[in-house]
């Protein structure tokens, strides 16, 4: 019988995966035990979760860091908006806003409060020396293609 503390490292192992993009049949795999116990170790993971978060502590520091970092892009986007924007100027501006932005996002996941989504993939070991593998992957890029430019116009 697994102990309390054993089962606490569990569920916080399956959330780490979950969060990385593993599927639920994999966790299983990983950790060596059924799916629906998988599902039970996530919901154990959520609870701890929203304890810590929940703490008076940790939801001041989290507001406090994510007011100062939105607080650093309103204002270099602001400055950006009164320079020319073809200047080097303008550039540091819009690469400082993006700092405090991606600083707002890696916040908000790490708080649980936005989830985590792979921007970019990379496979190796496709046999494009295979035309039906050739085809399928063309397919899938020009739907990729097409979904982005739908996107785009909305």
């Amino acid at each position: 019988m697994a102990t309390g503390h054993e089962v606490t490292e569990k569920a916080l192992k399956a959330m780490k995966f979950r969060r990385q993009g593993w599927t639920i049949l994999k966790i299983a795999l990983y950790l060596d035990i059924t799916e629906s116990y998988v599902y039970k170790l996530l919901a154990r993971a959520e609870k701890l979760w929203s304890l810590l978060a929940d703490s008076s502590d940790s939801k001041t520091r989290i507001g406090e860091n994510l007011a100062a970092f939105e607080e650093m892009e309103r204002m270099a986007l602001e400055k950006f908006a009164k320079t020319n924007p073809n200047s080097t100027v303008a550039v540091g501006f819009l690469n400082a806003a993006l700092g405090a932005r991606k600083e707002i996002k890696r916040l908000l996941q790490e708080s649980g409060l936005m989830i985590k989504v792979a921007e970019e993939l990379k496979f190796t070991g496709i046999p494009m020396e295979i035309p039906v593998v050739r085809q399928a992957l063309y397919g899938v890029i020009k739907l990729i293609n097409e979904t982005s430019e739908k996107n785009d116009g909305e």
